[in-house]
């Protein structure tokens, strides 16, 4: 059994949550429920769906909370599901950007470790540059089954050369500004979750291979390498479960 405010201590800290900047999200303890915990609970995303799975954890980790700029009341589903964790006792943490860019642990971080690749420099705001680890090149189509053999299903937009040689991996959401950023970095290859209908014709001017791997896909990592921390150091049970979106 460990204390909740150890357990967040220890997130807080291993994850700079004070460090990273957090234009979207409240980042760490949203709810508190629990002051003891035998079991965390691990998920992408906060809903009533994965609250419900994980009913009989005291406490919560996951990417996407419940918390963000624009909500300001708990009614509706919102209350519905801050009322869930309440009748089910368990707290609730969440950690948006500090688990996608962390140098380890974040979900860009683990995708790189997954493909075999070299991590390079940071590919702003949240992603990092990668490199091949064996060879100076990889064939894209061999990334491309790579991507989709260690990720998941992925749409591979093949604007650009046919050997990748740096890619830039952004968990997540692409904007149209990550092709520029991309190409300057030096890349010849955007790996990120899902992107909007303008970056198509961005990436086609630009020489940009884009493979669309899912949001969701591309964020389960950081929480899950969460998991095997907490059951160390602290001795609680830990699961993950999965819901994925298709998003």
């Amino acid at each position: 059994m460990a204390e909740l405010n150890a357990l967040v201590r220890f997130l807080d800290e291993t994850l700079n949550a004070a460090g990273v900047p957090e234009p979207y999200a409240s980042n760490g303890l949203q709810v508190e429920c629990s002051s003891e915990v035998t079991s965390v609970g691990f998920a992408t995303d906060a809903a009533e769906q994965t609250f419900s799975m994980l009913a009989d954890c005291q406490l919560i980790v996951c990417h996407h909370g419940l918390f963000w700029p624009k909500v300001s009341r708990l009614t509706g589903a919102m209350g519905r599901q801050v009322a869930q964790l309440v009748r089910q006792g368990s707290s609730l943490y969440a950690s948006h950007l500090p688990l996608d860019v962390h140098p380890q642990l974040g979900n860009n971080a683990q995708m790189i470790a997954r493909l075999g690749l070299r991590q390079g420099e940071l590919f702003p705001p949240v992603g990092y540059l990668a490199e091949p680890a064996g060879s100076p090149s990889l064939p894209l189509q061999e990334f491309h089954r790579q991507v989709e053999h260690e990720i998941g299903t992925t749409r591979l937009l093949q604007f650009g050369s046919a050997s990748v040689r740096r890619v830039a991996v952004s968990s997540g959401q692409a904007s149209v500004g990550m092709v520029d950023q991309a190409v300057s970095a030096g890349a010849d290859t955007l790996l990120t979750g899902e992107a909007g209908h303008p970056i198509y014709h961005a990436a086609l001017q630009a020489g940009l291979n884009v493979l669309l791997a899912g949001h969701y896909q591309t964020e389960v990592w950081g929480v899950r390498a969460l998991m095997p921390l907490l059951a160390e150091r602290f001795g609680v049970a830990t699961r993950f479960v999965d819901v994925p979106t298709g998003f």
